[in-house]
């Protein structure tokens, strides 16, 4: 098991000392702040989204106070909310955060727990090497400045790191070391998790059953003795799954079956899909095959309940940091709409009144040339027009030769060129021929961009310059 900041013996007794000293607070008062961030990182672990809140709370809390060391812990306990929501990114640039104000106070608690947080993020993210680097920042600060809790869970993190790239023997090494370290401290859940570590390793990797069993049955009764529900849950199925490689199937449903009513009762939906999918092997093994189906089934459908949860949690998420920017956009707005009103109160009538009369004449005399344009323009291709209308002896419409014009071009116009081509010099919108041709406006276009490439013109006024020239 990682270790993100669950660093207390026994959480749930944490947790209910904590909420006791918060009800004789005031939000007022600064001790009020360092027991909600406290508690916002004891909940991290069960009840991120609670977790989340009480961060978030403790961190518009900080405002009111001039202790900017505290904020490196207030951006602590937000890292590891989103770290255990398994939003690695917005986690990670809280621990970022974290670490500018631990270098500004000279703060080496909150620089190691940053880099902790840093470590596991990547690590989840597959990144390794950078989870391990960050891992090895850890051990060597804690080690440096005698924290010797911390620098027993960097230990035990590298362990874990050594067994991705198949280093069995320096993993179980490090267990051993972070577990003697913890021994030293009496920090149980720390040894326990390590016990619970290198028995999975005695299990799963080396086969050595006996000595997984032996180590798993010392793990849970450090878990009982602390009473860490999430430890219990984890080592009674791992247990479980132990005895099923040593064919005691019998047995290891049963344990299965306890370590999945932990899971429901706690809500540990993760490890409910695991015990299941356990179970349906264990199953399997035991000849019971429509036990296995089921219990399949059942993991399926908590799998899919997570993954529908967690997408309405990232789009809730994305919603509320969508209102978050368009309220703070609209506040900059208003902002600058208000300081461009003070400007104004300052300039002279008279100059406001010369800017709107000069502007005023500005755009007049664009517009009127602009109309005056479009009217010679409009008269030009109309008298082209009409010349050709003269010429041809057909004042509804123009109808030119295909054979006549084609024996003038070096590239030959097609027959539907040659009409589409008749029908733009007869003053119809290209909409127009679309509909009476019965093709799109796009097919229209396409057309004409080759009859003007084949006449050696650009648009439709020298397209009736040429064809009047040659009537």
């Amino acid at each position: 098991m990682l270790t993100l900041l669950c660093l207390n013996a026994s959480a749930q007794t944490v947790i209910d000392s904590l909420e006791l000293r918060l009800q004789n607070l005031e939000e007022s008062d600064s001790r009020y702040l360092v027991i909600i961030t406290k508690l916002a990182k004891e909940y991290a672990e069960t009840q991120p989204d609670t977790a989340l809140i009480l961060s978030n709370k403790a961190l518009q809390l900080s405002q009111s106070f001039e202790d900017g060391k505290l904020k490196g812990q207030i951006y602590i306990a937000l890292s590891t909310s989103y770290s255990y929501l398994a939003n690695y990114e917005q986690s990670a640039t809280y621990s970022f955060k974290a670490i500018e104000v631990a270098e500004q106070y000279n703060d080496t608690i909150t620089l190691i727990d940053a880099f902790n947080n840093l470590g596991i993020d990547y690590l989840m993210q597959e990144e390794d090497q950078k989870a391990i680097d960050y891992f090895r920042q850890v051990e060597s600060l804690s080690k440096q400045f005698g924290d010797t809790l911390r620098w027993g869970h960097a230990l035990n993190n590298l362990g874990m790191m050594a067994s991705y790239s198949d280093e069995i023997e320096k993993e179980l090494n490090y267990y051993e070391q972070a577990a003697s370290l913890f021994q030293a401290i009496g920090e149980k859940e720390g040894y326990a998790n390590t016990l619970l570590n290198s028995g999975t390793v005695y299990s799963l990797i080396l086969e050595q059953y006996t000595k997984a069993n032996e180590l798993y049955d010392k793990a849970l009764e450090v878990f009982k003795e602390i009473e860490m529900s999430s430890g219990i849950q984890n080592t009674i199925q791992s247990k479980a799954e132990n005895l099923m490689y040593m064919g005691r199937n019998a047995e290891a449903k049963n344990l299965a079956l306890e370590a999945l009513t932990i899971a429901q009762d706690y809500k540990f939906a993760q490890d409910e899909v695991y015990t299941y999918d356990l179970l349906s092997k264990i199953s399997v093994e035991l000849g019971d095959y429509q036990a296995a189906l089921e219990y399949l089934e059942s993991k399926n459908e908590i799998a899919a309940e997570i993954f529908t949860e967690e997408k309405s949690r990232q789009i809730a998420e994305l919603e509320t940091k969508y209102q978050t920017e368009k309220k703070e956009q609209e506040l900059a707005i208003a902002s600058l709409q208000l300081i461009q009103q003070k400007r104004e109160k300052y300039f002279l009538s008279g100059v406001i009144i010369f800017i709107v009369l000069v502007g005023g004449f500005i755009i007049y005399s664009l517009r009127q040339k602009s109309n005056l344009k479009q009217k010679l323009l409009g008269e030009e291709i109309e008298n082209l027009r009409l010349k050709i209308n003269s010429l041809l002896g057909d004042s509804d419409s123009i109808k030119l030769s295909l054979d006549e014009l084609n024996q003038k071009l070096h590239q030959p116009l097609t027959e539907r060129e040659f009409e589409i081509l008749n029908l733009t010099v007869s003053d119809k919108t290209n909409q127009e021929i679309a509909e009476e041709v019965f093709v799109s406006v796009n097919t229209v276009k396409y057309h004409l961009k080759n009859v003007y490439e084949k006449l050696g013109v650009n648009n439709r006024k020298e397209a009736l310059h040429l064809i009047v020239g040659r009537s």
